[in-house]
């Protein structure tokens, strides 16, 4: 029976940061079954790849003996009647290709075996009108950028053997593509590779947002590559291994990390001027956009954009501020009742807006 594989969550550079240095102090399980932490362990260095982040919507397309062929979108196995942009329909539509050319040679590269595992090749679907602003692929006709990695997930789901990853490339062609069906490898465009001092891990960080300032933002690599000069970058996606785990996490462009709406008022009290400023901090464009996606298409393809949903787009907001600031809110001493009005009233202002761009006032 076919199932959805889940593809995870891309991390914050200061989450994965708490990982891996979690993971280096962590020494096993002595014989009370009680983890054993080495407080002064050596934090590691790692080498890790940067690739740009594609503005689109997550797909993948999957495979077993037992069950064939399906696609997924984020949160979803889809269908041509049933789809994500048009996700599905080019995948069913392609699908000689995907088990010939990109499937069939993962599974020799790594010996997979499927009749006991699922193979999960991840990409962004992107191009046409799916992205909400002129970005990487802005442009372009649909297309699919494969990850670089893919799963490989067992049939049947075990507390003992768990997911693994593997990287999207043969020995033979390289990285697994097929462009002149657009699909294509964001590791056949530019890529950056530098390394990751786990012990002063923020002595890394002006170089990651200088690729991201001065390479990506003001002319996407991937967009010029594929004929677009001149097309907005939105950020890059940082991926390393470390003792057998996947590691990623994101860091985007200036665009994508400000609100465009105006900022609230300040305040005499300090206290307040903390709210305010964390509200605007987290209320980014990206994630605003993300919480339209999320209500009205893309990754949920439900309900027409409408007045009546503002309070479900605010939710979406709200919660996805939770997911994923919540410890820069207890740094500031911030609980979610206490920044709701501010969050709200940004992305009310913003929703408002969009609305009104749709009806073209």
């Amino acid at each position: 029976m076919k199932r959805f594989i889940t593809f995870g969550d891309i991390q914050q550079f200061r989450t994965i940061i708490k990982n891996v240095q979690s993971t280096a102090r962590y020494q096993g399980q002595d014989e009370n079954d009680e983890p054993i932490i080495d407080r002064n362990a050596i934090m590691p260095k790692v080498s890790v790849i940067a690739s740009e982040k594609i503005h689109g919507t997550c797909g993948a397309v999957c495979f077993s003996n037992p069950d064939g062929f399906w696609v997924q979108s984020r949160k979803n196995i889809i269908t041509p009647e049933k789809d994500n942009a048009g996700c599905a329909f080019f995948c069913e539509n392609n699908k000689d290709i995907w088990i010939t050319y990109i499937i069939k040679d993962l599974v020799t590269k790594y010996n997979i075996n499927l009749n006991k595992y699922i193979i999960s090749v991840y990409f962004e679907w992107a191009g046409g009108s799916i992205q909400g602003a002129k970005s990487a692929c802005s442009g372009l006709d649909k297309r699919a950028v494969i990850f670089q990695h893919f799963k490989v997930s067992p049939i049947e789901p075990s507390e003992i053997e768990t997911s693994k990853w593997y990287e999207t490339r043969d020995d033979l062609i390289g990285w697994a593509a097929f462009t002149s069906r657009f699909i294509f490898n964001i590791m056949n465009f530019k890529v950056w590779e530098f390394e990751i001092d786990f012990e002063q891990p923020l002595l890394s960080q002006n170089k990651m947002i200088a690729i991201v300032s001065e390479e990506i933002e003001p002319n996407s690599p991937v967009g010029k590559a594929m004929g677009k000069d001149g097309n907005v970058g939105e950020g890059i996606v940082v991926t390393f291994m470390y003792k057998n785990t996947l590691q990623r996490f994101k860091v985007k462009r200036e665009a994508h990390s400000k609100s465009k709406v105006k900022t609230l008022k300040p305040v005499n009290e300090e206290e307040e001027k903390i709210k305010i400023g964390f509200a605007n901090y987290a209320c980014s464009a990206s994630r605003l956009e993300q919480a339209w996606q999320t209500v009205f298409g893309i990754d949920n393809e439900t309900q027409e954009p409408d007045v009546k949903c503002t309070g479900d787009f605010i939710r979406a907001v709200i919660q996805d501020i939770i997911k994923e600031e919540s410890d820069i809110m207890a740094e500031k001493g911030l609980e979610p009742k206490i920044i709701g009005k501010f969050v709200s009233k940004i992305s009310r202002t913003w929703f408002m807006e969009q609305l009104d761009e749709l009806a073209g006032l």
